[in-house]
């Protein structure tokens, strides 16, 4: 897996070519979002980060709601990545996480306040843009035993919940972004691997290694595969083919700029 996230990160290009910018990409998130800033040279992370570390998605949608209307002011047209659940999903307890609950209930209420988050783009029709971010994988029993818990086994089960109800909430992010009519950018894929049995099936495992040790956060390798995956995202979203003749006209209006000055 390691080998094919740095052939991914290497085989995608940097920059767009002969391309304008006319939107800003901005993403909202929880802690993930300064884990990937952080892990990337400041060249290749052109996104202006709206983060809350711990934040649940309802905290994240009210920055939303009071940063939406100044950022279109300032940028013009901008384009809101939110990366949120992997807070709600969890809870603290002490220094330690479990489930916040064993049904989707959690799921549920994610997804109504994905709605809220919509219905306050809306507002701003064709100068703000929303697309969901999927939600990685994490780990309750890696997180527990970093923290030092005498016997984090007994999250066993735990974890295994917690990967259904993010695969859950994964699919509905997925049908929220078709009916919005845009692409979902699949961050959690990286962390699945198909390996074939003799009944010539393949079973999924998960690689819960890419994140860092404590099981939650992505790993350097994975931040920088996902800021790829983001940066590819933001080039189709935010820049615009500049015909020749266009470029042409440019240079002739500078040109005569020069002559009048």
């Amino acid at each position: 897996m390691s080998t094919r996230l740095k052939q991914y990160i290497r085989d995608q290009p940097h920059k767009p070519c002969n391309k304008e910018k006319y939107r800003t990409p901005i993403l909202v998130s929880d802690s993930k979002g300064f884990t990937l800033r952080n892990h990337s040279p400041d060249s290749e992370f052109p996104f202006e980060l709206w983060c809350c570390s711990g934040a649940r998605t309802h905290k994240l949608v009210d920055l939303i709601e009071e940063r939406i209307t100044k950022a279109v002011k300032r940028h013009g047209k901008i384009v809101i990545y939110l990366w949120a659940g992997t807070c709600d999903i969890t809870q603290k307890a002490g220094k330690y996480i479990r489930l916040r609950s064993s049904s989707n209930k959690a799921v549920e209420e994610i997804i109504s306040e994905y709605n809220r988050a919509i219905k306050i783009v809306e507002k701003f029709h064709t100068q703000a843009k929303l697309k969901i971010v999927d939600c990685p994988i994490s780990s309750i029993q890696q997180w527990n035993k970093n923290k030092g818990h005498y016997n984090p086994s007994i999250f066993k089960s735990e974890d295994s919940n917690l990967t259904k109800q993010i695969t859950f909430l994964n699919k509905k992010i997925w049908c929220i972004n078709k009916k919005l009519g845009t692409n979902s950018v699949r961050t959690s894929q990286f962390y699945f691997r198909s390996r074939k049995e003799r009944s010539h099936r393949s079973r999924k495992s998960i690689k819960i290694s890419l994140n860092n040790k404590d099981g939650v956060h992505p790993g350097k390798l994975l931040s920088l595969a996902i800021t790829k995956k983001l940066l590819l995202d933001s080039y189709k979203e935010c820049f615009i083919t500049i015909p020749d003749n266009a470029i042409l006209q440019i240079l002739v209006e500078e040109e005569e700029l020069k002559s009048i000055i």
